[in-house]
């Protein structure tokens, strides 16, 4: 899941966030081994104001890397950030598998969408939905981190956090 909320236009290091983002993950794309099934989820990249603008870009399939990539450098940042709503619509695909799941999501915020994404991640594992959700948070606040990082908890999974384009990459690592 890509934040592509207004705010990664913010700067790091004199580069867009959005920017460190896409070519980050971009090269993780390239890495990731050929038998994996992807999905691509972003929030915030179609409208302004906006706290359903929640789109599947790439549903969970057999990796597809041009489509991954294609899909991700075509992001611009513009709206809100619905987190809750994503990471919903995100364990909603994964009903019914058999392994377990893991959800990346990638955020330099916190809900900004009136949800409590900590309280839906807690109910979703409870209901027997099986994944882990692993977050980075990318220049965040001690406000945004503490929602980002009680989310990764409550999915059992790892809170990163990343200052810069260096601290990025090495939590996708």
């Amino acid at each position: 899941i890509i934040d592509a909320s207004g705010s990664m236009w913010g700067q790091v290091d004199s580069v867009a966030k959005i920017t460190i983002a896409q070519d980050t993950l971009s090269e993780l794309v390239q890495g990731l081994p050929d038998n994996l099934s992807v999905g691509l989820v972003a929030y915030g990249h179609r409208r302004k104001g906006d706290c359903a603008d929640v789109e599947e870009l790439v549903p969970l399939s057999p990796i597809d890397r041009e489509l991954l990539i294609s899909n991700i450098k075509a992001l611009s940042p513009k709206g809100k950030t619905p987190i809750t709503e994503s990471v919903r619509m995100t364990a909603e695909k994964l009903k019914g598998l058999e392994g377990e799941t893991t959800i990346l999501l990638v955020s330099d915020g916190e809900e900004t969408c009136d949800g409590d994404p900590c309280a839906l991640v807690r109910e979703l594992r409870e209901s027997g939905i099986k994944f882990v959700l692993d977050v980075i948070g990318f220049d965040v606040t001690d406000a945004e981190r503490a929602q980002l990082e009680c989310m990764a908890q409550a999915g059992g999974g790892i809170y990163y956090s990343a200052n810069n384009a260096q601290d990025f990459k090495d939590a996708l690592s």
